[in-house]
Order: C-alpha cells, then sequence, then structure tokens
C-alpha cells in the first residue's frame, strides 16, 4: 500500500470515527447512574449543581470517565477552570476540558489532512507549514474555548439581569397581597418560564430542603452566578422577614434603578457599536471616491 492510499485510509477513518462520535453525541440517551437517580428522588439532587449541569452537558457526557480524566491532567496542569462562568451557562469543568482537548485535536489534525488532500492535488507543500499550521491552529482552539465561555457567561449575566427586574416586581406585588417574604419570593420565582426563573426557584427549592431561609439560596445563587442583584433581593427580603417592614416601595425602586443602569449600559454598548462602525464606513467612502475620481485622473495623467 502507498503513502497517498495509507492516508485516505487515515483520513476516512477519522472521517467514520467523528462521524460516529457525532451520531452518538446527538442520538445517545444514556441511562441514568442507579445512584443518581434515587438520589435525585429522595430530593437530594436538587441542590447539587454538578450533578445538574452534567445532566445538560453533552460534550460531558459523550467524554464521560476520560473527559474526568482531562480534566484532573490540565488542572494539574496549571488550567485555571472558570467555575462561576461554566455553572452560569450549564458547562461542567469535565466538559469544558473535552472542549479544549478536543478542539485541539481537531486543529492538530486538520491541517495535515489539508495538506495530504493539497498533495493529491499536485500542490506540494514544506513539511514546516503542516506542522507550524497544526500547531499554530490547535493552539487558537485551544483557547478560543475561553473566549466562547466569557461571552456566553457575559450574555446570560446581562439576561439574569433583565429578568431579576421583573422578580423584583413580582415579589413586591405579592407583598403588597399581603403574603409573607418566604411565599413571595417562591410564589414569584414560579410565575416565570425562563432559565432564569428556574434557577432561582431550584435555588429556594434548595435551600427550602436544606431548612435554610429562601434568602439563603439567593446569595449562594448570587455567588455562584455572579449577578449580585439577586443579592439585593436577598437583603431585602430578610430585612422584611426580620423586622416586619412594609419592602414592597423598596423591592419597586430597586427593580427601576436596576432597569436604568440597564438602559444606560444598553445606550453606552450601542454607541460603542456606532463609534466601531466609523472607520469601515470612511474607509468605504474613501475607496469610492478613488473609484469616481480614477477615470479622470488616468486621463489626466495620459495626456
Amino acid at each position: 500500500m502507498s503513502g497517498t492510499q495509507v492516508m485516505l485510509v487515515g483520513s476516512g477513518a477519522l472521517a467514520g470515527l467523528g462521524g460516529f462520535l457525532l451520531l452518538r453525541a446527538v442520538l445517545v440517551v444514556e441511562q441514568p447512574q442507579l445512584s443518581e437517580a434515587l438520589a435525585r428522588l429522595d430530593g437530594r439532587a436538587v441542590h447539587t449543581p454538578v450533578a445538574q449541569q452534567a445532566a445538560g452537558d453533552q460534550w460531558a457526557r459523550v467524554a464521560g470517565r476520560a473527559g474526568v480524566w482531562i480534566g484532573v491532567r490540565l488542572s494539574g496542569a496549571g488550567l485555571r477552570v472558570p467555575g462561576q462562568a461554566l455553572a452560569l451557562i450549564g458547562w461542567t469543568p469535565e466538559g469544558y476540558a473535552a472542549r479544549k482537548v478536543g478542539l485541539a485535536a481537531f486543529g492538530a489534525v486538520f491541517v495535515p489532512l489539508l495538506t495530504a488532500v493539497l498533495g493529491l492535488a499536485g500542490l506540494r507543500l514544506p513539511v514546516v507549514v503542516p506542522v507550524a499550521g497544526s500547531l499554530a491552529l490547535a493552539l487558537v482552539l485551544f483557547f478560543v474555548v475561553d473566549l466562547v465561555v466569557r461571552d456566553q457567561a457575559a450574555e446570560a449575566r446581562g439576561q439574569m439581569r433583565r429578568a431579576v427586574c421583573s422578580y423584583l416586581d413580582l415579589v413586591s406585588l405579592r407583598r403588597d397581597a399581603s403574603e409573607g417574604p418566604t411565599i413571595a419570593l417562591e410564589r414569584a420565582a414560579a410565575l416565570g418560564n425562563g432559565w432564569v426563573f428556574r434557577r432561582i426557584t431550584e435555588a429556594l427549592v434548595a435551600a427550602r430542603l436544606a431548612g435554610q431561609p429562601p434568602w439563603d439560596g439567593l446569595r449562594r445563587l448570587a455567588a455562584d452566578t455572579g449577578v449580585g442583584e439577586l443579592t439585593d433581593v436577598a437583603d431585602i427580603a430578610a430585612v422584611a422577614a426580620q423586622e416586619g417592614a412594609s419592602i414592597a416601595p423598596t423591592l419597586r425602586a430597586r427593580a427601576q434603578s436596576l432597569r436604568v443602569q440597564l438602559l444606560a449600559e444598553d445606550e453606552a454598548t450601542a454607541n460603542t457599536a456606532s463609534e466601531k462602525l466609523t472607520a469601515p464606513v470612511a474607509l468605504l467612502s474613501i475607496a469610492f471616491l478613488l473609484l469616481f475620481l480614477y477615470p479622470a485622473l488616468a486621463r489626466l495623467m495620459a495626456s
């Protein structure tokens, strides 16, 4: 078997393996462990964020124990895992490590395969080109995961802060109906259908099952997600429970101030985006002007 045939067979095997893993990740539904199912029925899994994240992280499910092994090795190598951001977007540390290693491996294999295909087409490249290209692409894809985590976490925090505004209004309405702080927090969270209200409901249920006040659950959720506005809600509810104060006006005022703050941030983001468009528009205008004046300049220079 010639070298070209070996490359073709190897490329086909890698493509088949990739297709198998992709179909397994999309189509195969793994059965839960008996211990996890019993713990979930017993209510203990409600306040285990790792188990909740693993249920929705396909990369972690596909990687399995290999993902755990990769995560341990990367942690030992000094890789800092953004735990707060991962908890916010629903990734596990194992899935995070599997994504980084998987994309880096794809980058390392893609350039040699592309070079082999070009070689079959008659285009020969020096050996240093696929080696340097594969290392560079693997390194870039390895760190692209961090950028994706940062952007998705920032977007999720923005969505969460906007949902907290509505949550504050709902809690204030419940307090106007003479409901206690605990009942108001739980019933207001049950009214929402988005993922933010589900996270708030899970935090409140976990606190109740642990025998703790609901504002402690909100504080833990604020610490896990980095959304400090939830801490404000917890502090206001704790004051109402301890001192019996009327907190509905305070909740509405906090919701209004948060809306004003979010609106100001949106305006600043829009202004920044508009400023970024100034340079491309100026370049397009210059290019159009040069294209418009080129015939006259060409005739002037030819005469």
